[in-house]
């Protein structure tokens, strides 16, 4: 049986980190079906993980934070906005929330469709426990490799331009002087630059800071 990861799992430094990960993420269940909701969050509750229920994707979307790492189990037919709207909507809002599709008859090409979209998986009716487990796996570390990424941009969008020249030219493992030479500034301006860089990155060594840099695909 597939398990699903846990705290004590070492983070990945490119995908992963404490902060981002918490076993106990939320799983919405989004289905119009009360029967439906129920069975899957039985199956949730049984793996020890936190459920919360939904009728509608519109109303998910009015009380939720979207922009905190979690994990949505969505009906793809669904009245006022169907999964694959759902998951259009949290992509244009960059959100970390990771999706997974749950198909009836006939719905499979959607579901294929919409992990070319970023779903996480999809998942037929009637659930299999082992499916879900694996479904789990991967939507529970794609949402938070999403939400460090999210706040990697949000700690980036900080830098001056001037500070984005010199986290740059670092990331091309530039010393001071050659940057200094670069930008036609003094080494002391870059020195202040690049310090303001490290803080405003949060991040403790160059090595750390090109780690962060790269995961924007600059």
């Amino acid at each position: 049986m597939t398990s699903l990861p846990t705290p004590s799992d070492p983070p990945d430094p490119l995908t992963g980190d404490d902060r981002f990960y918490d076993e106990q993420l939320l799983i919405h269940i989004i289905d119009d079906e009360e029967s439906v909701r129920t069975s899957c969050e039985f199956l949730l509750s049984s793996l020890g993980l936190v459920t919360q229920l939904w009728a509608s994707a519109v109303t998910f979307l009015a009380e939720v934070d979207i922009y905190s790492p979690a994990v949505v189990i969505s009906d793809l037919m669904l009245p006022d906005m169907s999964g694959q709207e759902l998951q259009a909507h949290l992509n244009n809002k960059k959100s970390p929330i990771a999706l997974i599709a749950l198909t009836g008859n006939g719905e499979i090409s959607d579901a294929v469709m919409m992990l070319k979209e970023g779903a996480a998986d999809y998942l037929e009716k009637p659930i299999n426990s082992r499916r879900l487990q694996e479904a789990l796996a991967s939507a529970q570390a794609l949402t938070c490799k999403r939400a460090k990424l999210y706040y990697i941009r949000k700690l980036y969008t900080q830098l001056t331009d001037k500070e984005k020249q010199v986290a740059n030219e670092l990331m091309q493992g530039n010393l001071n002087k050659i940057i200094a030479d670069h930008l036609d500034i003094a080494v002391r301006t870059v020195e202040v630059h690049r310090s303001q860089v490290m803080k405003k990155m949060e991040a403790q060594h160059v090595s750390e800071l090109i780690q962060k840099l790269a995961l924007l695909e600059l």
